[in-house]
């Protein structure tokens, strides 16, 4: 079920619109793609399941709230930045965000 369709729509046969960004093709959501439900709810759950790393973070890694809220907020950036960037793959950010963060 989608609330709002794409402001600019594909010709038949041809890439989805993008912006370009050197090497990359920017697209947004409602004027790239739809919106959809079923994606929102999955980036709801995606945000609870990242927030639900803080603790753990300082609990076992000893990091202070600040530094683990903001491996947990870069992680939910880099998840979207590669939506955005239309690749289909999200790796996990959290792991290798500790050491730029926590010892940087």
């Amino acid at each position: 079920m989608s609330l709002f369709g794409p402001i600019l729509k594909r010709q038949y046969g041809q890439a989805q619109p993008y912006i370009p960004l050197g090497p990359f093709q920017l697209r947004l959501p409602i004027l790239h793609y739809r919106f959809e439900v079923p994606d929102y709810i999955q980036g709801l759950l995606m945000c609870a399941v990242c927030l639900d790393a803080i603790p753990m973070l300082q609990e076992y890694l000893g990091m202070p709230f600040e530094i683990a809220l903001t491996v947990v907020i870069l992680n939910g950036f880099f998840y979207l930045w590669h939506s955005h960037l239309g690749d289909p793959v999200i790796p996990g950010w959290i792991t290798p965000a500790i050491p730029l963060l926590f010892f940087g």
